[in-house]
């Protein structure tokens, strides 16, 4: 079967000996899907899955099975940097006792989701550290970010049209909890897929690049 793997400098090679990722390791995935979505329909929704984070694990999923490269390399940089951003905020909410300083992690206190969806959002810890060993193990694609600017446009866009504003989804109606009331909200989208490559997407791939090739160095 073909499949796609990375060279160090970025870009895929066809390759036909083996698939880059063990297959235990694609039925474990696979499987955490099947319970997270689970848990996610049954207290939040669908609409739950625009945020760019839940995104990530469907493409991430698909890229797995196809040994897409470039699929999982657009969604390293964002995955690591809001997971780092994700669990520091959580620490510090846990020794707040439970004031979350940004926001981020507020809901991972509030009684008005059930313990097992709270639980379900721990991925955002140790999905980083998958993807870190990765793209350490099967290859980055330098276009990771560009396609993820794609992406995530799409994501925002089919937030503001498809979910509720109370959900807030990808803070594109308050972000840190502020109602937007600046500008238009087609105007403040826009601002948003400007402000997303620039913010989260490429800083999260330099932070990917830089650790991939630290990694690299110690091999």
């Amino acid at each position: 079967m073909q499949t796609c793997r990375c060279q160090i400098l970025g870009g895929c090679t066809l390759v036909t000996d083996r698939h880059p990722i063990p297959l235990a390791v694609r039925a474990a995935f696979t499987l955490w899907m099947l319970c997270w979505v689970s848990v996610v329909l049954a207290n939040q929704g669908p609409q739950n899955f625009f945020w760019l984070c839940n995104m990530a694990q469907f493409i991430l999923l698909y890229a797995l099975w196809s040994g897409n490269c470039l699929l999982w390399s657009s969604q390293a940089g964002l995955v690591c940097l809001v997971g780092l951003g994700w669990t520091l905020d959580l620490i510090v909410a846990l020794l707040l006792g439970g004031r979350s300083p940004t926001g981020f992690t507020s809901y991972m206190f509030s009684d008005e989701l059930s313990l097992l969806a709270r639980l379900s959002s721990l991925y955002h810890v140790g999905l980083p550290p998958f993807l870190i060993w990765l793209v350490w193990r099967a290859g980055y694609d330098e276009r990771g970010p560009w396609l993820q600017s794609v992406i995530g446009a799409l994501g925002l866009l089919g937030a503001w049209l498809l979910t509720e504003p109370y959900r807030n989804i990808n803070w594109i109606f308050a972000p840190f909890g502020f109602e937007q009331v600046w500008m238009p909200e087609w105007l403040w989208l826009l601002v948003l897929m400007l402000l997303y490559p620039l913010l989260l997407y490429f800083p999260g791939h330099f932070l990917v690049r830089w650790i991939r090739a630290s990694l690299r160095q110690r091999k």
